[in-house]
């Protein structure tokens, strides 16, 4: 795994559109997924972005104003077509949602994909001490363990095999 990340110090630097093409064309030929984070608002200058996608992962929380934002988005790429999308629901609560399982299906259109629980401390600890989140075995480590796998094809059991056989854990 690698990540490009941030620059360390924050400035105001143009990146040109051509530039960010043959990042991403250098990407896809070295990895076999290549994941952007592409912040909170869809800049419709740089939608071609997405074009060569295969799925578009919308990541949202159940609260009213992230809920009407998601649904926008979602018209928006809907009336366009293409890649996939995905409806991921962060830091998701049952028995502490003010807003039921219906209403968000509803404000979404439809079902959110993928569920990752509200997990403070183990977000916390992660942070605190620079170690992968996946790592743990915490509720959170396991859901996105289980959508990685998911997305990459794998099964749940070969996974757990693999770690029960491992030297280092």
């Amino acid at each position: 795994m690698s990540i490009l990340a941030a620059p360390s110090e924050l400035g105001l630097t143009y990146v040109s559109v051509d530039a960010i093409d043959k990042l991403l064309k250098v990407a896809r030929e070295e990895f076999d997924y290549v994941v952007v984070d592409a912040g909170s608002v869809l800049d419709l200058q740089r939608k071609h972005l997405f074009d060569s996608s295969t799925t578009i992962y919308l990541v949202t929380q159940a609260g009213i104003p992230e809920l009407r934002n998601s649904h926008r988005l979602i018209s928006q790429l809907s009336a366009t077509g293409g890649p996939r999308l995905e409806i991921l629901l962060n830091r998701y609560d049952a028995r502490s949602q003010e807003i039921d399982e219906e209403h968000i299906t509803k404000a979404l259109t439809r079902p959110p994909d993928w569920k990752i629980p509200n997990d403070y401390a183990a977000v916390r600890h992660m942070q605190n001490t620079a170690t992968p989140l996946t790592e743990g075995n915490s509720p959170i480590s396991r859901a996105i363990r289980k959508m990685t796998q998911s997305i990459c094809g794998q099964s749940a059991d070969v996974q757990e095999k693999k770690k029960k056989f491992s030297l280092f854990g």
